[in-house]
């Protein structure tokens, strides 16, 4: 098939890794598929993702500035008549570009990925109404990226026409850098058996990163020997300033990296203090290593971790993330388990496969 996947950029996301996954995937499969961002891809911070497509996945960039606009939607129009692909596949809130052209050319099958609780996943209010006439139509076909997103587009969208794929994710390999990664998360640990935490996620209110400072400013005070790195980027924001300021000498601040997989490799403990998500490809990346997920039970995580078995769920409050890392440390996970559970479940090769099944409807 003729594969498009749009998306507004391809910044450091999980979404957006997400979608050159699975366009890898699907090219690996001798389908022709092609990634569109909307922005402008002259900026580098919108293009984090881009350096790993694949070679034979083609890339075009619209380079529109932010916000909506009817010349930009008939753009969009015109760029999907000259390709005419089989399969417009929208990632994130794009699909408003796409409404008209869905609507009167219907031999082009349009598919919608929500990667967040349906109530997130939504732009204005009134497009609520503009998805669901849609999505009821079977005009823009929705898929769900786990059964915690499944059940919020059930209620809030009142239709029961989505699937639910779990989101995938290609499993992390060690880049050229993993030796000196190695030496440096060494050079943190007080002693070779300190227990090392990882959290990667951008510096933001939904991310909860006041409980997770919270978390291990206590554990410290307790007497746990530990250290936490911090990956991600908007910590000189003033929000990120304030956390740094409170934050124990146990804990590392590295900001963004195109390595993450190397300090994955490196650690013990995947750490998530969310107050909402859909189905973080950081757990999934976590995973993939063998590295112990200590999460809130929020989203599509409890749907991916049973607790004590494939990680420690915990409620979005201190006790009970406190508690949480408390029994990590007590009782472990072997790695080989949750490398296992992981390929069975999360890779992009099952991932793949379901989507080329509503492909293919």
């Amino acid at each position: 098939m003729k594969i498009l996947e749009l998306i507004y950029s391809l910044s450091s996301g999980g979404g957006e890794r997400f979608v050159v996954d699975l366009s890898n995937e699907l090219a690996k499969r001798g389908n022709d598929v092609t990634v569109c961002m909307l922005l402008d891809d002259q900026d580098s911070r919108l293009t984090f993702n881009r350096q790993f497509i694949a070679k034979n996945v083609k890339f075009h960039a619209m380079k529109f500035t932010s916000g909506f606009s009817f010349f930009k939607m008939k753009k969009v129009e015109d760029y999907i008549m000259t390709e005419m692909p089989d399969i417009v596949h929208c990632h994130l809130n794009v699909i408003p570009y796409v409404f008209r052209l869905a609507y009167c050319h219907r031999e082009i099958k349009f598919f919608h990925t929500l990667h967040n609780i349906a109530s997130k996943a939504t732009g204005a209010k009134y497009q609520y109404y503009i998805n669901k006439y849609f999505y009821s139509h079977d005009i823009i076909r929705p898929i769900t990226i786990s059964n915690e997103c499944l059940l919020s587009y059930n209620k809030f969208y009142k239709l029961h026409s989505a699937p639910c794929i779990d989101n995938g994710r290609s499993p992390v390999k060690p880049s050229d850098n993993i030796d000196v990664v190695k030496a440096e998360v060494s050079s943190y640990k007080a002693a070779a058996s300190t227990p090392v935490f990882v959290h990667v996620a951008r510096c933001h209110p939904s991310k909860n990163q006041e409980l997770l400072i919270d978390s291990f400013n206590e554990l410290n005070k307790t007497g746990y020997d530990y250290v936490l790195l911090i990956i991600g980027n908007g910590y000189d924001s003033q929000d990120g300033q304030n956390l740094k300021g409170k934050a124990c000498s146990k804990i590392y601040f590295l900001g963004e990296k195109n390595n993450v997989g190397d300090y994955l490799l490196c650690s013990d403990a995947f750490c998530l203090t969310s107050f909402y998500e859909g189905l973080p490809i950081s757990l999934l990346e976590a995973l993939s290593c063998g590295v112990t997920p200590i999460c809130t039970s929020v989203g599509g995580i409890k749907d991916v971790i049973t607790d004590g078995e494939t990680g420690y769920l915990a409620d979005v409050e201190l006790e009970s993330y406190l508690n949480a890392i408390q029994r990590f440390y007590a009782t472990k996970i072997t790695k080989d388990k949750l490398i296992k559970y992981f390929t069975d479940n999360f890779s992009i090769e099952v991932c793949c496969t379901k989507y080329l099944e509503q492909f293919n409807r």
